[in-house]
């Protein structure tokens, strides 16, 4: 297992904000990398700052205490000089195949800030190594998230993940009547239209559609019909597909994590169910 530890492991506190006269701004907090003395983000007094390095360290724990494998990989991403943090443990040996050839692994997904745009949360999923393609559960059922006022519960997040384990373990069924279930061009069409295509105009009682997104959308759609089928199988690693492949953006991890959201909003929409 990797050590990133001098990655997230850094040093801060929470240091008074003044006005222009020197005066102490009651109410208000910033924290501070005393490293590089930079401010990380400003916050009310009742906020809480929740390290980087006690966000792993509960993460890692809960696994330990949930005993579910010691084969596993760790993999941290510190954004923004230390504003915010990604992590994600890889169980290589929990691993189910909804198809012949196409295995899903177990994963356990984590974020924390210092700038308050991420609470501390972690969540249960899975990841498609056919193409290195994330495949996240609709439900988000092994989901926790804590607000930077209270502390981390390391013992919840162990039974959360041991729950998202039993959850992923009962998808393979689901998956496989996703494969089953034929989608036309047209179906697919309005289901991006209506959830991750979808945006307001200023009066936000019109919608209208992103077109660009929804040309990009379909172009990944029909490179994931070509190899699993037009079936909702497909939709779902499109979906998925276009979440994880960030990178050409200019801030790829918040990009990313906006994008799981949208999809898990769709994921729970009526317009996801009526696909059938």
């Amino acid at each position: 297992m990797l050590d990133f530890r001098n990655l997230w492991d850094f040093p801060i506190e929470s240091q008074p904000i003044y006005d222009q006269l020197g005066h102490v701004i009651e109410g208000h907090q910033s924290i501070v990398r005393t490293d590089t003395n930079e401010s990380l983000g400003v916050h009310g007094s009742r906020y809480k700052a929740v390290s980087h390095q006690d966000v792993v360290d509960s993460v890692v724990d809960g696994i330990k205490t949930a005993d579910l494998s010691k084969d596993y990989d760790l993999h941290v991403d510190v954004i923004e000089n230390g504003r915010k943090l990604r992590g994600e443990i890889l169980f290589n040996d929990l691993t189910i195949e909804p198809a012949v050839g196409d295995y899903v692994k177990f994963r356990v997904s984590f974020f924390n800030s210092y700038d308050g745009s991420w609470s501390f949360s972690q969540l249960a999923n899975g990841l498609r190594l056919w193409c290195l393609n994330g495949c996240t559960t609709a439900d988000t059922v092994a989901r926790s998230k804590y607000k930077h006022t209270t502390s981390i519960n390391v013992e919840g997040s162990a039974a959360k993940v041991v729950a998202g384990l039993e959850h992923f373990m009962s998808r393979k069924e689901v998956w496989q009547h996703w494969m089953q279930t034929k989608l036309e061009q047209e179906q697919v069409e309005n289901f991006f239209k209506k959830t991750v295509c979808k945006s307001f105009t200023r009066q936000r009682a019109v919608t209208k559609t992103n077109e660009k997104q929804l040309e990009n959308l379909l172009k990944i759609w029909s490179e994931e019909k070509a190899s699993l089928g037009s079936n909702k199988w497909a939709l779902y690693n499109c979906l998925t597909y276009w979440a994880t492949h960030t990178n050409e953006l200019r801030s790829p991890e918040i990009a990313r994590y906006n994008r799981e959201i949208s999809i898990a909003n769709a994921m729970k929409s009526t317009q996801w169910e009526s696909l059938s």
